[in-house]
């Protein structure tokens, strides 16, 4: 019988279950966050061995490590040895982990206790918790900054590799990036199609971060520019990439980007924006889990498809396509 159904045989109230969340979460991220999984890799191992590489205290982490058993994130192979499960080994730093190392870090934590208070409108309950935005706050720590790009570039590799899939850039001369982070997206985009250059554009602390490795990497192909997309963007380019930088923003936010993003592109030209799209019923699915997160975080939300196409019309911009790019993605191609 499974820890589940173990469980289920108890009858554990379903709402104590819901309730517990927090406690499954921070288990997870935990794991992530001290390199369980990197020192699991070779083998099964007791808590004492794990305890002395990870430098921590073996009850307490053995308390974790059979929580986690539970979870099916580790199996016990005997009363004093753990191992990784095939869903565990998600949890290493090339894949999950760096999201869930995000996730349970107390910057990202702890403005979940003020949600209520992000109901009554104004403030974010970052900026409640905080008393400054998510990105003045990333600006200011840069230990944290560094957790959420690792966190962000999680998902940028996947839906880079769809988005290569999904549309041909072999005809575009130059892709500019807006709010890419460092620069993954148009790395790998660069990398698929030889002939592409392409302009990073974030905040200048981001591109500063990022300009070296790009240009080591790409040359002149690449420049990073450094700038506030509410003020202006770079012009000179056939293609504008917007990812999920609209669920940040209120809609008088988004249409000006998108003002801007239809004046930058030149002629003939199209103006990408991936974003998660909200379902029109109550499903859980990533969609509305982001949707709740960029409410705390930012103040933002996830739109649904009419929501979003209101937002390109009111810019200028007419819908070439609109389609899914991956699970949680969506893929908008547009022109002026």
């Amino acid at each position: 019988m499974s820890a589940s159904e173990a469980g289920g045989a108890r009858g554990i109230d379903p709402l104590i279950e819901l309730l517990s969340g927090k406690v499954r979460a921070q288990a997870v991220c935990t794991a992530a966050r001290i390199g369980l999984v990197e020192a699991l890799v070779a083998g099964p191992r007791s808590a004492a061995e794990l305890a002395a590489e990870l430098q921590l205290d073996p009850g307490a982490l053995d308390g974790l490590l059979r929580f986690l058993v539970g979870l099916r994130l580790l199996d016990a192979t005997s009363p004093e040895l753990y191992a990784l499960t095939p869903l565990g080994r998600r949890l290493g730093r090339d894949e999950l982990g760096p999201l869930a190392a995000f996730l349970g870090a107390p910057d990202q934590w702890d403005p979940w206790s003020r949600l209520a208070e992000g109901l009554q409108g104004g403030a974010s309950p970052f900026e409640r918790t905080f008393g400054v935005d998510l990105y003045t706050y990333l600006a200011e720590h840069p230990e944290a900054a560094k957790r959420y790009d690792a966190a962000i570039d999680v998902f940028t590799h996947k839906e880079a590799e769809a988005l290569s899939r999904a549309y041909d850039f072999g005809g575009a001369k130059r892709v500019l990036d807006v709010g890419g982070g460092r620069g993954a997206l148009l790395a790998a985009l660069l990398e698929r199609w030889p002939h592409l250059e392409g302009i990073l554009f974030d905040l200048p602390h981001v591109v500063d971060a990022a300009r070296g490795a790009l240009v080591d990497r790409f040359g002149s192909r690449v420049r990073a520019d450094g700038g506030n997309f509410r003020e202006a963007l770079p012009t000179g380019c056939d293609h504008v990439l917007i990812k999920y930088v609209l669920h940040n923003w209120p809609d008088d936010t988004c249409i000006a980007l998108l003002e801007r993003a239809r004046a930058a592109v030149a002629p003939g030209g199209h103006v990408l924006v991936i974003e998660a799209v909200a379902a029109p019923d109550g499903r859980l699915d990533t969609a509305a889990h982001l949707d709740l997160e960029m409410r705390v975080l930012t103040g933002g939300r996830e739109r649904r498809k009419p929501e979003l196409r209101r937002l390109f019309q009111a810019a200028g911009l007419s819908t070439v396509r609109f389609e899914p790019l991956t699970a949680s993605a969506w893929l908008a191609v547009l022109r002026p």
